[in-house]
């Protein structure tokens, strides 16, 4: 990794951890609005974004209510819907990769919660807040964002780069 991809995902991944962190009331739990997740997207705009963004989601779910287990799920599912995002050229179906994944989330809620739970539905209300957050907030977003020349140059790879 080039020491400008480095440098930017270490940016990120405090970014993410930093807004998970400040408001964990919203972030932890069934229905979780992490404002962080509208990070996701960057992905979508430039591959070097996912280690950062992975091991931010890493560092904010270290401090979840679920434990560890949150990190393994949090993290790994993070890591296939941005994986997935990197492969879809559009970025309204690319930003529905986190809510489709989301579904992980809800199995882990699901089997580890000490109060039962409706599988169907705490995935629902993951899925739901995912979409929320990453494509009804994070997609009009990142579009006036990118007008900035100086955010445009940072987010998106060079030629050559990725």
């Amino acid at each position: 990794m080039n020491p400008k991809n480095l440098t930017r995902s270490a940016v990120i991944a405090a970014l993410y951890a930093v807004l998970t962190w400040t408001l964990p009331a919203i972030s932890y739990g069934p229905l979780q609005f992490r404002l962080s997740e509208v990070l996701t997207l960057l992905a979508f705009f430039n591959p070097a974004f996912i280690p950062g963004l992975t091991v931010g989601t890493v560092l904010a779910n270290l401090t979840s209510p679920l434990g560890m287990i949150d990190v393994l799920f949090g993290a790994g599912s993070s890591f296939l819907a941005f994986l997935c995002m990197t492969r879809i050229k559009n970025v309204w179906i690319a930003s529905t990769m986190p809510a489709l994944f989301a579904v992980f989330i809800g199995l882990e809620i699901y089997l580890v919660s000490a109060e039962p739970v409706n599988f169907f539905l705490v995935s629902a209300q993951i899925m739901f807040s995912q979409l929320v957050i990453v494509t009804l907030l994070g997609v009009p977003l990142f579009r006036g964002l990118l007008k900035n020349p100086v955010l445009h140059a940072w987010i998106l790879p060079a030629k050559g780069e990725a």
